[in-house]
Parts: structure tokens; sequence; C-alpha cells
């Protein structure tokens, strides 16, 4: 920090009352020592030491800001001694940012790292936007791609794979579906995203086809909808983890499922910094060492295409 290496060396000079004597202490030359005062005194705008030929004493000032520098000392020490054990001990709080829906499908990976760090603490904010990490105070966010922002370093982790689904009353109730554009007629429950409502796609004959649908029900809130559905209001189109168990049960139908691409990138992003934190280096490591864990949960046990989003981490 500025000036702390100037303020040890007016110490060590009052300390032994000699130039030289600091010099030999501090293992410097005694220029550097004198120069480092001289910076001192013109940075403060006072003289520290009464010098003469054989004599070097405090000034009046200096006897009043000698203790003064040594509080400073100390408590840069104390700054340093405790960023050092920051930096190599996993302690500390971590901000994390996504939506709501990823959080609850990954809670039991969360709790694992938590059981393992009982010294981290994890703050979870579930809003749908997308931030900007250095604003919002967020260490890391999970978000599905594209990504927009070039700047931030991107882990891929697993795809967000998705079914289109419907619940068992509602499909007898309804026509058969030939092709993507029969769902036109259904009831349909939509998602959006500060207002962004992304159109259904599908692949049919080789070709994709995007689908505004018109709805029944307008959400941004996932869970909202899954509920939604399993009161038959109409039909929705969610993320497979979330979903899933009600397929296995038979409460839902999966739709169409030929016709589902392949689900979002889900990434661990986070702001460039060359001096990441013990809590923070750890975090990123049990991540990257849960890539088939988070597929698992976010797919409801669905393979993922593992080895592809290991590309380059």
């Amino acid at each position: 920090m500025k000036y702390s290496s100037e303020l040890i060396a007016f110490i060590e000079v009052a300390r032994l009352g000699s130039f030289a004597e600091a010099a030999r202490s501090l293992n410097l030359p005694t220029t550097t020592i004198s120069r480092k005062m001289q910076l001192l005194e013109t940075e403060l705008g006072v003289r520290l030491f009464n010098r003469t030929t054989r004599s070097l004493s405090l000034s009046e000032v200096g006897e009043r800001l000698l203790p003064r520098a040594k509080l400073v000392v100390d408590t840069v020490r104390e700054l340093k001694d405790e960023a050092t054990f920051h930096k190599a001990n996993p302690v500390g709080t971590l901000h994390i940012s996504a939506p709501a829906t990823v959080f609850s499908l990954l809670a039991p990976l969360f709790s694992a790292f938590l059981d393992k760090y009982s010294s981290i603490k994890l703050e979870f904010d579930s809003s749908s936007r997308t931030k900007d990490l250095t604003a919002e105070r967020a260490d890391f966010a999970l978000r599905l791609g594209p990504l927009n922002d070039s700047s931030l370093i991107a882990i891929p982790l697993s795809r967000l794979h998705y079914s289109l689904v419907a619940h068992e009353q509602l499909v007898a109730k309804q026509s058969r579906i030939e092709k993507p554009e029969d769902l036109l007629k259904w009831p349909c429950i939509l998602n959006h995203n500060d207002g962004l409502i992304l159109p259904w796609r599908f692949t049919f004959r080789g070709e994709s086809v995007d689908l505004s649908m018109d709805h029944c029900l307008l959400s941004d809130d996932l869970l909202v909808s899954l509920q939604m559905v399993m009161q038959g209001t109409g039909a929705a189109y969610l993320p497979t983890g979330l979903v899933q168990p009600y397929i296995d049960e038979g409460k839902l139908i999966s739709l169409c499922e030929e016709w589902i691409p392949k689900g979002r990138k889900l990434y661990l992003v986070y702001t460039d910094k060359q001096h990441l934190p013990s809590k923070s280096k750890e975090f990123i490591h049990f991540i990257k060492s849960k890539r088939e864990e988070i597929s698992m949960l976010l797919n409801a046990n669905r393979q993922d295409e593992s080895v592809e989003l290991r590309e380059g981490h």
C-alpha cells in the first residue's frame, strides 16, 4: 500500500536513532532510507527529524506522528495477514445468481458443497434477470446460453433439456398432434423473462420450427407454470428435470419428444479476476468436478453430452 514502506522506515529510524542502523535492520541501502524519509516529509509537508552532522532526533511533529504511524503499519499488516488467510483458506460468503428453477434442481449439489466446506456461506439471488456480476456483487452466476457478455469467464457444465408436457386429462380432450402447428389449437402456458417470451422450438422433418403460441397463462415463474400444468390448465414447455418425476408417475404426458431439440447449455460464469480467494477456487473446482451429477439433477437422470461440454475446461 502507498507509503507503507516509508512509514516502516520512519518507525525504524525513530527506534534506532540512525539512518544507517535502520538501513541495516531493514536490509536496505542507507541512501534508500534517506530517500524514503525525504519522500514522506514531502508528502506530509512537515519535518519529521531534527538532523545535525552528529545527531538525529525526532521533531515535535515527528514525536506526535510516530504512534499513529505505528497504528497505520500495524493495520496494514493485519489487512495483509487477513487477505493472505482468506486467499489460502476457504472461508467467507459466496454470492450466487441463478434462475430459481436451477437453484431448485441443484439444491442437493449446493447442500453437498456446504457439508464439505462448513466455513463457507452461500447467498442466493434467484432473480431470472441477467445481472451485471460486478454491480450486483455476485461472485458467480449460473446462466443459460447463448451468452452475450464475452468479458466473463464461462465454464460449460451441462445441457438443460426441455419437455413439452400436459396433464393426462387435458391430453384426452385435445385432438391428435400430427405436426407442430397442431399445438396452436391447444391451451398453452407460456413463460417469459423480463417480458421476453421465447417461442416454442421444434425440429420437424429436418427443419427447425418456431411457434409463437397464444396463451391462456403467461408466467415468469416455472414452478408456478408447473403447478398450473398439473391442474390441467394447458400444455407447457418446461425443463425436463422439473417435470420428469410427474411423467414417471403418469400424472403428466410428454408430447412430441422426437421433435424437441437439444437443450440450452448451462454455464458457470464469473468475472476475470487475477487473485481469486480460496473460497472461489474451491467452488469452481467443486462445480467442475460435479458435471455429471449436475446433468443428472437438471435432467432427471437423462444422459447428457458430458464429453462435449468439457471442451476447453
